[in-house]
Order: structure tokens, then sequence, then C-alpha cells
């Protein structure tokens, strides 16, 4: 197959799921709602905290899409009047724990309201105008760029960069992303729904991109069903398989004894032989981002250093000779290469956190 290439997470088919989410992609020019309207002339209420939890708290909602969630919302303007500073309000009703990325080509006074189970991590401010935000006690970051349209229609407010700025500001990926070219207010629903005023009777559409997600507690897209192993599989309890939209690719977990360790197996496509992964800096530590995410691991030696300390792999084994795919670091691309001696290695059972079952 060649190198298999990292793609964007956005560059997808509609309705593709991801291990514990499903991206759903809307272009939808009668969702706006309202006609925007002259947010300078009304008074901004002061953004209320309320009593935050903890985004590690086990009472959030089972819904959220992991610890912290990551909202990008992008506008070329706020409004029709380009003499003077627009304002637009965003209210974030979702309970958890958020990082914002607010862009605005022209410049924009942001304003933002919480509800009460809502807490801030940071709040990214993206444009070529200036930008500026009313949330306080939060970390607040300025880089250079816009986007609103999705796909990116090539007109200047790169959507794509955008986006691999959101996530590389936030060091997670995303939830959801509500774009149009004007619009002044949204809200973020405890669904993870936005909405908005974007001017759909001047012609504008929304796009837009959602997260649904169950928490990283459980099975998430992963379907119970049979698969075929390129080499006899070391384990034998129930299989399930999902598809990896980040690297476009099938991937095949078969239960060894439990339903919280398992052996992993990848596929270009759903009816061919699933074939081992490799690891040339490990022996499979990073490959738990495949079952969960939100995985992290600061160090590539040690598979619990971000923060998920049931995660664990078994026997290193040195495959020899047989098609696998193969990377070196969490985050790159995989690649289908014939294993080598000593250099491509892999493990008995990996147990990342999150048991498969249903």
């Amino acid at each position: 197959m060649g190198r298999m290439k990292l793609l964007a997470l956005l560059a997808l088919p509609l309705a593709i799921p991801i291990a514990g989410c499903t991206l759903y992609f809307d272009s939808d020019s009668s969702s706006g709602g309202q006609a925007p309207g002259d947010p300078g002339k009304e008074p901004w209420p002061a953004p209320d905290p309320g009593d935050p939890k903890d985004p590690t708290d086990p009472n959030d909602p089972p819904k959220s899409c992991g610890s912290k969630e990551v909202h990008v919302i992008g506008v070329y303007e706020s409004s029709g009047d380009h003499s003077t500073t627009g304002h637009a309000s965003v209210a974030i009703e979702r309970p958890g724990y958020h990082d914002l990325v607010l862009s605005s080509y022209e410049a924009t006074s942001w304003h933002i309201t919480l509800g009460p189970n809502t807490k801030i991590g940071a709040v990214h401010l993206v444009g070529y105008e200036e930008q500026t935000v009313d949330v306080p006690n939060v970390p607040i970051t300025h880089a250079t760029g816009c986007g609103y349209s999705y796909p990116y229609n090539g007109q200047g407010c790169d959507t794509n960069q955008l986006l691999a700025e959101a996530e590389a500001a936030t060091g997670a990926k995303l939830t959801t992303f509500h774009g149009c070219y004007q619009a002044s207010v949204w809200a973020l629903h405890d669904d993870g729904h936005v909405t908005s005023n974007c001017n759909t009777a001047a012609g504008y559409e929304v796009d837009e991109v959602i997260a649904k997600c169950d928490g990283g507690g459980g099975s998430g897209d992963w379907e119970k069903g049979s698969f075929d192993t390129a080499e006899p599989p070391a384990c034998t309890g129930e299989r399930f398989v999902r598809y990896d939209a980040e690297y476009s690719a099938w991937v095949g977990a078969i239960l060894c004894g439990a339903s919280n360790r398992y052996k992993l197996y990848m596929s270009e496509a759903r009816n061919d032989k699933f074939l081992q992964i490799a690891d040339f800096a490990g022996h499979g530590q990073d490959h738990c981002e495949l079952v969960d995410p939100a995985f992290t691991m600061p160090d590539e030696d040690d598979i619990t250093s971000g923060g998920c300390t049931t995660c664990t792999v078994g026997d290193l084994v040195d495959i020899q000779n047989v098609p696998v795919y193969a990377r070196g670091y969490l985050g790159e691309p995989f690649e289908r290469v014939t294993s080598r001696y000593w250099a491509d290695l892999t493990t008995t059972f990996y147990s990342c956190g999150i048991s498969l079952s249903q």
C-alpha cells in the first residue's frame, strides 16, 4: 500500500466513526435562525463562572469527550459595519472543562457567558485584526489566521490551518467546529450542538462539525464483528472493529481474557486481512491512541505518563519478515512495511484504560 498518509481530522466523508466519537459534518443554510442584530447597542452581561467542576470529577456528564473538550468558532465578520470593532457573544451551556478557539478576520470583541457547571481552561483568539475577550482569570493566547468554511473554500480564511492550530494550541482533538461568514451570537448547548444567528438571509451557510462522544469510558464506536488476521492470533476472545478516521484505517481488537485487555491489528480495508501493529521506538505503548483518541504519553518510555494509570502492555514480541503497520511515536502516520529483525516490535496485549464489550 505504501505509506499511509496522516489525514487532517476533518477531511473525511459524512458521519465517520472514531473511537469514542462520531464526527458529523453539516452545511446547512437553513439553521441560522435569526438575522444578526447590532450587539454594540446592547449591554453585555458579565460572565458567570458559577461553580465549575474539576475536569476529572466522576460526576461530570457521561457524554463528555474526555477530560477536556475543544470548541472552535470561526467567522469572517460579526457584522456588516466595518468602521468599528464588532461584538460577538458565546454562551457555553455544556457542563465540563473546555478550551475555546475564537476566530474572526475582522476586529472582534468576544463576550463569554458560562453555565453553572462549566469551566474554561483557556481561550485562543485567532484573527487578522484585533481580537479581545472578556472572560476573567483564564489564560488567553493570540494568533494570526481565520477560518469559517468547511470544507475550506479556498478564499483566504484557511479553515484547515485554523483547525490544525487549534489542536496544536490546546493539545487535544477537536470536539466541535461552527463556522459562518457573518454571525455574532452562538450557544454551545448541553448536548454538544451549537446554534448561531448566522446570516443565512444574506446567503451565508453554517458549516459544522460535531463529535458525539461517550466519555472515553466504554467501547465507543467499536462494533462487535469478525475479521481475518494475516497470522494466527495469540488471543482467542471476542473481536471488535472500528474505523479510525484520523489514520484512514480499520482497527481490529481481539480480547485477551478480559474486556480491558486486547491485541490490536490494522487494515486498510474492512474485508482485507488485518496485520499486526509494530513500533520501532518501543513495543506498542503509543498504540493506545487507536483505542482512546484522548490518550497522551509525554514520556515515550512510560505508557502511564499521560495520566492513564491503568494503561499497560504485555511482553515484547520481535516479529520478523511479515507485513505489519509500523510507526515510531505517538501521532505519527502508520506505514505498511515488512517487519525486520529487532526493529519492528509489538506486544502480546494492550490495556488502554478502556473496556471493549457489547
